[in-house]
C-alpha cells in the first residue's frame, strides 16, 4: 500500500528532533507496513500542499491513500523565479517576500479570499481523489475556519458540497486547552506548538482508526 502525506509543519514534523521517524506519517505506515510518501513542509499554504499531492499524484504514480492535513486559511503563495516554484507568503521579516507579503494582505487578501479558497481545495480534494479512487483522510491543522466564518457574513457554496466534518489536529485529535497545566501541555505540545512525539502518536492512532473505517 502507497500511502502519501501532503500538509505543512505539524506533517513534516516541525520540532520534532528527527522528524523522519518521528512524525505520524512514518508511524502510520511503520504499523500498516505502507509505503510512506511525505510532501509536506514548514509553512506550506492550503494551496501548495495540494499542489504538491497532486504533483505527487501525477508524476510519481496514483497513491492508495491519500492524507491530507489543511492549514492557516489565510497563508498564500505566489511564484519564486530564483527557486523555479511556488513559495509561500511571509510576513516574518526572515523571510525575503516580506514586501510583497505585506502588501498582498494589505490590498489583496480577505477573509471571504481565505473561506472561498479553503473550502475550494476540500472540495478539489475530494472529487479528485473519488475519480481516481483514492482512498482519502483530511485532518485541518486548527478551527480558524470556524473562527474567520463567524467573523464575517460568508459562506462559499462549495462548502454545501463537502458535508463530513474534518477533525482539528489541535484540539480534537491532540489535547490543548487553557485550562491544561504547563506540563501537560509540554507533553502533548512543543515550544512552538508543535505536536511532541506523544502529539504525533496520538495523530498516528487516530489515523489507523480512519484507515480501519475506510471503504473496501
Amino acid at each position: 500500500m502507497k500511502i502519501v502525506f501532503a500538509g505543512c509543519s505539524y506533517t513534516a514534523g516541525g520540532e520534532l528532533e528527527n522528524p523522519e521517524e518521528e512524525r505520524f506519517s512514518r508511524l502510520v505506515c511503520n504499523r500498516l507496513g505502507a509505503e510512506e510518501y511525505n510532501v509536506s513542509r514548514n509553512g506550506y499554504s492550503n494551496d501548495l500542499l495540494f499542489h504538491k499531492f497532486l504533483k505527487f499524484s501525477t508524476t510519481c504514480g496514483k497513491p492508495d491513500v491519500a492524507v491530507i492535513q489543511w492549514t492557516h486559511m489565510s497563508r498564500w503563495q505566489m511564484w519564486d523565479d530564483d527557486q523555479d516554484d511556488w513559495e509561500t507568503l511571509n510576513t516574518n521579516k526572515k523571510y525575503k517576500l516580506q514586501w510583497n507579503a505585506v502588501r498582498y494582505y494589505r490590498h489583496v487578501y480577505t477573509d471571504q479570499h481565505g473561506i472561498e479558497n479553503y473550502w475550494k481545495n476540500v472540495y478539489l480534494a475530494k472529487q479528485y481523489c473519488k475519480d481516481n479512487d483514492i482512498k482519502l483522510i483530511m485532518m485541518n491543522k486548527c478551527d480558524d475556519i470556524t473562527r474567520q466564518t463567524r467573523s464575517i457574513d460568508y459562506v462559499s457554496p462549495y462548502q454545501s458540497l463537502c458535508k463530513n466534518k474534518i477533525a482539528f489536529i489541535f484540539g480534537d485529535i491532540v489535547p490543548f486547552s487553557k485550562s491544561m497545566t504547563l506540563a501537560e501541555r509540554q507533553e502533548y505540545w512543543m515550544e512552538h506548538r508543535h505536536p511532541s512525539p506523544k502529539g504525533h502518536q496520538l495523530i498516528a492512532d487516530y489515523l489507523i482508526q480512519c484507515f480501519d473505517n475506510l471503504p473496501g
